[in-house]
């Protein structure tokens, strides 16, 4: 059984693997690429495995979304403003913000059954950074099956300024979001990050999430910060 067990868990992280592949991050890309050269059987006797295991999401379902695609964008493709642009550490297009005061963005995420998930952005916050104002930024999650609100945060400027200079950040706005609710941890050694949120509930019959970042209440410009890509994973 536990043989059975073992050969299962490793076929379906080759198969998350796969459907992801396109967005994996430099350590998983190099895992993966170094794990595609041997039979799935021999991947547990290699230390690539090991380490492959701790880096890529532990869930059945894991969909990730670049920002490059998201339906709604203002000013997409204004080398002036914001536009999709090759990062050399990702080796793929995010979407660059070298100026914008006013900013929002959305993206669809499949769902494929009900049940628990939980979201990160990968974002990017350049030493260069620019985020002024006292007006937060808005995150929200929405069904667009039943029309409800699953998750919604805000996000002081300070917390970008802070993150570039290497001070505490502080993710709380007011007592409304909580550690526990919204958290920011490194993807790498540099200036990369994951925004993490909570845990969401799906319910029955819903196709697709929209999440939607928004600015706009905050009128001041803003400028060296990318966006990767949105994922969505079971928990």
């Amino acid at each position: 059984s536990s043989g059975i067990n073992a050969e299962y868990g490793h076929t379906a992280k080759q198969l998350t693997l796969d459907r992801i592949h396109q967005l994996l991050l430099p350590l998983e890309r190099a895992l993966y690429t170094h794990l595609k050269q041997f039979p799935i059987c021999a991947w547990t006797r290699l230390p690539a495995y090991t380490r492959l295991w701790n880096v890529i999401p532990r869930s059945d379902i894991v969909i990730r979304m670049p920002v490059t695609a998201s339906h709604m964008f203002g000013y997409l493709g204004d080398r002036e403003a914001v536009y999709p642009d090759r990062d050399p550490t990702m080796k793929r297009e995010v979407v660059y913000l070298r100026g914008i005061s006013w900013l929002i963005f959305a993206l669809y995420l499949p769902v494929p059954r009900p049940g628990r998930y939980r979201l990160r952005l990968h974002l990017q916050v350049r030493p260069e950074v620019h985020w002024k104002g006292q007006n937060p930024m808005v995150l929200r999650v929405l069904s667009t099956t039943h029309k409800e609100v699953l998750a919604h945060y805000f996000i002081h400027p300070k917390v970008w300024m802070d993150l570039a200079r290497g001070a505490p950040v502080n993710l709380d706005y007011n007592g409304y979001n909580d550690l526990t609710s919204l958290r920011l941890e490194r993807s790498r050694r540099d200036t990369w990050y994951f925004l993490v949120m909570d845990n969401i509930e799906v319910r029955s019959g819903e196709g697709r999430l929209e999440f939607t970042l928004d600015d706009r209440q905050n009128v001041f410009w803003k400028a060296g910060k990318s966006w990767d890509f949105l994922e969505i994973a079971s928990v």
